[in-house]
């Protein structure tokens, strides 16, 4: 005997809970599955911008200050370990742990009216017979599927036979190093670059801990555990106490449609992280809240919820492609020796760059700026030659 729920969801975190909390506060009777126990813990630096705030706000109704581990009001950028530039008293920068952050909406959900499952894995879909399997034997149906099952999405690979792109992906090592092993304090996210090829590392401050980490794209980067190695010693004067955690995340290699019929997919399971700020949560919130408003509207007017769901999609993948457009005057060889020698010399170079994550400046302008700044430069290195 299997379950019956309108709306079924696999996968708990941010996209998987903004998608439930919105169809259960409708009405719609919904299901979540999540292969993991919350708390749960996750790879993922907890950086959330003021653009995640007013997604958020958007979605769920309790204030997310309890889950708030410190906030910074500026950031640093590096080249390795040279300090290149740095803003101050600039838009807020919330910072959380996703094993808190994760459970927080989750119970938010939860207490919407979301069936929930947890520790429990699917291991079967049939997505024509709108029908799976959980390990455990029990068998379920659905009308409507979410998948905001993560990078490796099985939703992903049952619709189009792989989760993603070997070759367009990006994979990123990262662990929690005790605020006692570092001689200076960090109170503002660190940006480093020259770590890792089409990529960076990080240093996000925490209340107890800091969130280190480097990533790039997987096929640029052989020797990236090597690297991070190197890094963490240089900074820290050894290896720090503590696990070091590696995983696929996406780089702006988003589904163009990310779903099929009934079936929506949302957050890294689309592969919804930008890949210029890495900004994935407020993209995973929007997806889910999309994914949601589709599913009510297909309820109420018939149809496929896939194509209310595209159009809305967009608004989001119109900002990926300006970013994508962005990263190519950033991280190839040559715009990046461009970049990084215009970054020390400017003053709003990274004001904008704040900016941008704090929804203040569009994805288009911030790349017609870049654009000029690049074109600029490439002009004066023209006459320096003649």
């Amino acid at each position: 005997m299997s379950t019956h729920h309108t709306a079924l969801i696999i996968g708990g975190g941010p996209a998987g809970s903004a998608a439930a909390h919105t169809l259960a506060s409708h009405g719609i009777d919904t299901a979540l599955i999540d292969k993991a126990v919350f708390p749960r813990d996750k790879l993922c630096g907890g950086l959330l911008t003021l653009r995640s705030k007013k997604i958020y706000s958007r979605i769920f109704a309790v204030p997310w200050d309890p889950v708030i581990d410190f906030t910074a009001h500026g950031v640093k950028f590096f080249h390795r370990e040279r300090l290149l530039n740095e803003v101050s008293n600039a838009s807020e920068l919330f910072f959380t742990r996703r094993l808190d952050f994760d459970h927080f909406l989750l119970n938010q959900a939860i207490a919407q009216g979301t069936r929930h499952y947890q520790g429990e894995t699917v291991i079967s879909l049939d997505l024509a017979g709108k029908t799976g399997r959980l390990r455990s034997g029990a068998e379920f149906t659905f009308d409507t599927l979410i998948g905001a099952d993560g990078v490796n999405s099985l939703v992903a690979k049952t619709l189009f036979g792989k989760a993603f792109d070997h070759d367009r992906i990006a994979f990123a090592l990262e662990m929690e190093v005790d605020r006692a092993q570092c001689a200076v304090p960090i109170d503002d996210p660190e940006i480093i670059f020259g770590l890792a090829r089409w990529g960076y590392g990080w240093v996000f401050p925490k209340k107890d801990t800091l969130t280190v980490g480097i990533g790039g794209l997987h096929a640029k980067n052989p020797e990236l555990k090597k690297v991070f190695h190197e890094f963490l010693t240089a900074r820290f004067g050894g290896i720090p106490e503590g696990k070091i955690k590696g995983h696929h995340l996406p780089f702006g290699d988003y589904r163009k449609t990310p779903g099929r019929g009934h079936v929506l997919l949302c957050g890294d399971a689309a592969g919804l992280v930008e890949p210029i700020t890495g900004e994935g949560i407020a993209f995973a919130m929007q997806s889910g809240l999309y994914a949601a408003q589709a599913i009510i509207e297909a309820a109420a007017g018939g149809g496929d919820a896939l194509p209310r769901y595209q159009a809305r999609y967009r608004e989001i993948t119109r900002d990926f492609d300006h970013a994508n457009r962005l990263r190519t005057l950033v991280f190839p060889r040559t715009s990046e020796r461009l970049f990084l020698k215009a970054l020390p010399k400017s003053s709003t170079l990274p004001r904008k760059h704040l900016e941008l994550m704090a929804d203040k400046l569009q994805y288009g302008d911030y790349f017609r700026y870049l654009m000029f700044k690049a074109l600029k430069a490439l002009a004066k290195r023209a006459l320096f030659l003649k």
